[in-house]
């Protein structure tokens, strides 16, 4: 498995055109590509001119494919010169939790409501090599631990820049914001921060937190 992480900030006056072509892209990429499993298309709540997509493919050969398909030169084309910083990464998974919400009778629903409100958190962590193993350990007892008792985490994945092993790549899903401030107060996520929280205030690139753009909140 492959994941493409991007984080992309856009020029002014150019976020609607923006978002047209990524999900156009992301549409038939999912719809047409076999090697494409998702392709999510997110954005900044404070800041909407920062974007992120999380694509998933099955291999090196569907990442290439890709990027020789048809919908994808349309997209590089139809955003050409919108883009004033990009940063992307091909990433292999360590860890992926995926859950479905409970409804009101604590059962897990199939997906969240398709009037939705879903929250996405993409975030870099750049690690000194010998906190490396370390960190990865704590922040996948983390993933696992919200996997069992939080009702509104859609998913949780920890992926490896495949180039930079020190790279590290979270990525979170919740139901709602509700759901994501009760991740952000549990008691787990305390004790991984009270060991690791420097990188995550260390000045370094600036999540994206923020709702889900494509596909829609009812796709999850």
């Amino acid at each position: 498995m492959r994941i493409i992480t991007v984080q992309a900030t856009l020029r002014q006056d150019h976020l609607e055109r923006f978002v047209v072509a990524s999900i156009a892209n992301a549409r038939a990429s999912v719809g047409t590509e076999p090697g494409c499993r998702r392709f999510d298309v997110f954005c900044d709540g404070a800041d909407p001119a920062r974007m992120g997509f999380n694509e998933i493919y099955d291999d090196d050969s569907a990442v290439e494919a890709h990027g020789e398909s048809a919908h994808f030169e349309t997209w590089l084309s139809a955003t050409d010169g919108m883009l004033d910083q990009t940063v992307w990464a091909t990433c292999r998974s360590l860890f992926s939790a995926r859950t479905a919400p409970r409804d009101e009778t604590g059962e897990r629903a199939e997906s969240p409501s398709p009037t939705g409100g879903v929250m996405v958190h993409q975030a870099r962590i750049s690690l000194e090599p010998d906190d490396a193993d370390s960190f990865i350990g704590s922040v996948t007892e983390q993933a696992r631990t919200a996997a069992a008792q939080e009702q509104g985490l859609v998913r949780f994945d920890i992926s490896q820049n495949v180039d930079l092993p020190t790279e590290i790549w979270l990525y979170k899903v919740h139901a709602d914001a509700a759901a994501a401030r009760h991740h952000a107060a549990a008691p787990y996520t305390a004790t991984h921060l009270d060991r690791f929280g420097e990188y995550y205030s260390d000045g370094g690139l600036k999540p994206i937190s923020g709702p889900n753009i494509w596909p829609s909140d009812a796709g999850w």
